[in-house]
């Protein structure tokens, strides 16, 4: 498997391939490209990658200039010290990312993703979250048109406190303790909805900031959400979304 590393920062690409060489048997890594101009070059005449690791600031700009005109379907890893609209881009388009200092257990886990992967591509992706770090506002969903009796009403996505997955269906759990289903896949709901606001705890939940009351140390690494309005919800994080999860909360 060969792994391009595109870096401006010695220490940090230096501590990429360290971590690389020393979790895989397989994988043979190339560069670190330090610019565009490198990645532009190397691509000219492109040895076979599997798989990028792209720092998201290089010193001459931003690397999806480059990255969004590269041939094939290329997995890209962005690793980033923390740029909001990039961090929920990358949730939509299902590309991995990892905040620095790089965590070996997540390297490898998102390595391990990319491997898993039917449909890897991230390039095709690049030029609408490069829109998005341009600063061009996202609009997000303000309401939820639900059935009540023989009719409609629309809720607040601020009375939501959590969503679920149940049976196919999504069921919006609002503060007021009234429940309703809509026909939506979590997937769908979760790139509508502002970052901000609310996070994908786990494949079936997605939460509301105003309801956590507070966090807790679970078994292995994890960690439990409790809801002000629904503190027996089972809302465990897995461990390799800890790290966001502080993210979101300590803004």
């Amino acid at each position: 498997m060969n792994v391009l590393i595109i870096e401006d920062e010695k220490h940090n690409a230096d501590r990429l391939t360290r971590l690389l060489n020393s979790s895989f048997d397989d994988i043979t890594v190339l560069g670190p490209l330090p610019s565009i101009a490198e990645i532009r070059r190397f691509f000219k005449e492109p040895e076979k990658i599997d798989l990028i690791l792209a720092d998201i600031r290089l010193s001459d700009g931003l690397s999806f200039d480059a990255l969004k005109d590269i041939p094939g379907d290329i997995p890209v890893i962005f690793t980033t010290a923390y740029d909001e609209y990039a961090l929920k881009a990358f949730q939509y388009n299902g590309i991995a990312y990892l905040l620095k200092p790089i965590d070996r257990e997540e390297l490898v886990e998102a390595v391990e993703k990319s491997r898993r992967m039917t449909t890897p591509s991230a390039t095709k992706e690049i030029a609408e979250i490069y829109r998005l770090l341009q600063g061009n506002p996202e609009v997000y969903r303000q309401r939820f048109l639900v059935a009540e009796k023989d009719g409609y009403i629309t809720v607040p996505v601020s009375e939501i406190s959590y969503i679920s997955a149940e049976s196919g269906l999504a069921r919006l759990y609002l503060k007021n303790k009234r429940q309703y289903h809509i026909d939506m896949t979590l997937d769908d709901i979760d790139t509508q909805l502002a970052p901000m606001q609310f996070f994908r705890a786990t494949r079936q939940q997605i939460v509301n900031i105003s309801s956590v009351q507070r966090i807790s140390n679970w078994f292995n690494r994890k960690i439990k959400i409790i809801l002000t309005e629904y503190p027996d919800a089972e809302i465990v994080v897995g461990k390799d979304k800890v790290t966001r999860l502080k993210q979101w909360l300590d803004r």
